[in-house]
């Protein structure tokens, strides 16, 4: 939690509110029994008696077995806190949940343990991504990447076989989940990284580390693979400094995730396969049917829907397409008379038996979806449900597409009119090269390339690959769970 964030009036009223409701006999403290069912309503579960050793070791710091009001201001303000203060109440960090999908990435033959081969590759693969085999240092780069005066190197910069014979602490040859976490959480508390930050950060580099040795398995060369792999590679580097180096201070402000993946933040929906009878035109017919009530004599000949089809955000890697939910937002803009386009407000549905049907939470679930869709994904899901989830767009479809983009704050109107006119070269080449222009005037040669530019058909693909090329969109990890759709 950001120190700015802590010392709001507001935030130590609702502190202050929440302190008082768990003293009940006001006497300034909270008690181990009541300590225990606090922690029970934040996680939703009954809690370990580790579980609440540990937040009182985080708590109580003069150590008396209670938990005074300074105290528990300081603990929630905590960067690893059990127990933090969100913008709704206390919150409940689930150090477990976060580093699981790292151990199961670790855990390489999924047998329930990590062995040492499996631990040093793993290890290695964070090393070299950190470039730690030249001659800088690793503090050394923290210094000079990050401005770090210090930085907690041991998850790195150890020898990973040596690293191994220290995290296997029953001398097992293997490494458990719970000597995993130990030896994380450790680390984690030294490095004083923000909660808020390891939940996204954590899975983040476990999905990076993943598709590292998902390029390794396949042996398909796409033009993409190399600057995907790159920005894999770059990213497992980012991942690593922000979640095991050391911040500095008392109370560190979290950092936006904007500055980790280099001015994007990192964003936890992905995209899959849409399921079997997934159709925007029934979902268009069901729309004009049941929701669109403007006459047509007040408007022009102009009426567009601006849809977005997305996937449902869903935890996990191995997600069935089948039982995923997809969801849709249409807004109806129309023309009328005077001129002035009108856009009614937004419809949302979700996919489930088969049909599109609107729900209580529909928009609820979108907004959510949406926000955790990286603006590549938001473009092509445009693209796909312009297409109707096939691979074939023409011209005025696409241009139908750029046009939406705008709304959605994914391209400017100037890099609209660039990528037209990127195009406008390419066929220009093409017909060059043909010899189809030669002998017309300048008037007759830009009519040709107009009338060739509009009988054009391009896959989503294709359009996305351009938009990086011309740099309006950033070549990112996520390209992998679609490049091949």
């Amino acid at each position: 939690m950001a120190a700015a964030e802590a010392n709001t009036p507001a935030r130590t009223d609702k502190t202050k509110e929440i302190f008082q409701r768990w003293d009940v006999h006001g006497t300034g403290v909270i008690t181990r029994k009541r300590l225990t069912e606090l922690l029970t309503e934040v996680a939703g579960k009954s809690v370990t008696e580790e579980e609440i050793e540990r937040c009182i070791a985080e708590a109580d710091k003069n150590k008396n077995g209670i938990i005074e009001y300074n105290e528990f201001i300081e603990w929630l303000q905590q960067p690893m806190g059990t127990v933090r203060m969100g913008s709704r109440g206390l919150e409940y960090f689930d150090l477990e949940a976060c580093v699981r999908p790292l151990y199961d990435v670790y855990d390489q033959n999924g047998d329930g343990e990590i062995s040492m081969d499996e631990f040093i590759q793993c290890q290695t693969i964070l090393q070299n991504s950190l470039g730690l085999k030249s001659s800088v240092s690793l503090e050394e780069q923290f210094k000079k990447e990050f401005g770090a005066k210090g930085a907690s190197s041991a998850v790195l910069s150890n020898d990973p076989k040596q690293l191994f014979l220290t995290v296997d602490e029953d001398k097992s040859r293997s490494i458990t989940f719970k000597e995993f976490l130990d030896w994380q959480r450790a680390q984690l508390v030294a490095a004083r990284t923000p909660s808020k930050e390891l939940e996204e950060l954590l899975p983040a580099l476990a999905r990076q580390l993943k598709r590292v040795f998902k390029f390794d398995e396949e042996s398909e060369e796409r033009e993409c693979d190399s600057r995907v792999l790159q920005r894999i590679v770059d990213n497992l580097a980012k991942f690593c400094v922000e979640i095991w180096s050391e911040k500095q201070g008392e109370v560190q402000p979290a950092k936006p995730l904007a500055t980790i993946t280099g001015k994007v933040r990192h964003y936890t929906n992905r995209w899959s396969e849409p399921p079997v009878g997934l159709n925007i035109k029934k979902l268009k017919a069901k729309y004009l049917a049941t929701e669109s009530c403007m006459s047509s004599s007040r408007v022009l000949d102009n009426m567009d829907l601006d849809l977005m089809v997305i996937p449902q955000l869903q935890e996990g890697e191995e997600i069935n397409p089948r039982s995923r939910i997809w969801l849709a937002q249409i807004i109806q803009k129309v023309t009328m008379r005077d001129g002035k386009v009108r856009s009614d407000d937004p419809v949302y549905y979700e996919f489930t038996s088969l049909s599109w049907n609107k729900t209580s939470d529909a928009v609820f679930k979108f907004h959510t979806a949406y926000d955790a869709l990286p603006p590549e994904l938001r473009m092509f899901s445009l693209l796909k449900a312009e297409a109707d989830f096939g691979n074939k767009l023409t011209w005025s479809q696409i241009q139908r597409v750029f046009t939406r983009t705008k709304s959605h704050g994914i391209l400017t109107v100037a890099q609209h009119q660039e990528y037209n006119a990127a195009m406008e070269l390419r066929v220009t080449k093409a017909l060059k090269e043909e010899d189809l222009l030669s002998g017309l005037t300048q008037e007759e040669a830009k009519r040709k390339v107009q009338d060739n530019l509009v009988a054009i058909t391009q896959r989503p693909q294709d359009i996305m690959a351009m938009l990086s090329d011309l740099k309006m969109l950033q070549v990112s990890s996520v390209w992998a769970d679609f490049m091949t759709k």
